[in-house]
């Protein structure tokens, strides 16, 4: 599998999809649900959307300022760069394996599973346990949470990436 390091120029079309892409994130942000450490959400779409379209670069400096954007707007709590760098991965992961590829399940089930492991149990877990919430208390819920959510999300990514392939060339 050869992996995409490639980003479009940076154009006025560029931007404005960024743009359009980073306010559908945020929107998709507010029907999230769940405790703290266990959040359930449709952002992931936006995410594999700007990664898929503009690379894995651009949509990491879109999945960043979202992230920020989201914690000054809408958090109560405090910011921590810890989820700001996850969001960062997860965009530069999903943009490794769909930016200029076909879409394939394969594919999609393996980006899927890279950002559940790396970021969702290990990053996610790391930084709730470096804010004070005992991983040992946690871990379990959340592995349970993400075995549940993963084939979800892997068929809500497959339908949407297969939808939008079709249009793809006339964005």
């Amino acid at each position: 599998m050869q992996l995409s390091f490639r980003t479009p120029k940076l154009t006025t079309k560029t931007w404005v999809s960024l743009a359009v892409f980073m306010a559908m994130d945020l929107v998709l942000r507010r029907f999230s649900f769940g405790t703290s450490f266990v959040k359930i959400g449709p952002a992931f779409i936006a995410t594999i959307l700007m990664a898929y379209y503009l690379g894995p670069w651009i949509a990491a400096v879109g999945a960043m300022l979202c992230d920020q954007i989201n914690v000054l707007i809408f958090s109560p709590g405090v910011n921590f760069l810890g989820f700001t760098l996850t969001a960062i991965v997860a965009a530069i992961i999903y943009g490794l394996f769909f930016s200029q590829k076909p879409v394939r399940l394969w594919r999609v089930a393996l980006a899927v599973l890279a950002v559940t492991i790396l970021c969702n149990v290990l990053m996610n877990t790391l930084w709730l346990q470096m804010m004070g919430t005992p991983w040992q208390g946690i871990i379990v819920v959340r592995l349970i949470k993400d075995a549940i959510v993963y084939p979800i999300q892997v068929a809500v990514s497959y339908a949407v990436l297969k939808g939008v392939a079709r249009i793809k060339p006339t964005l």
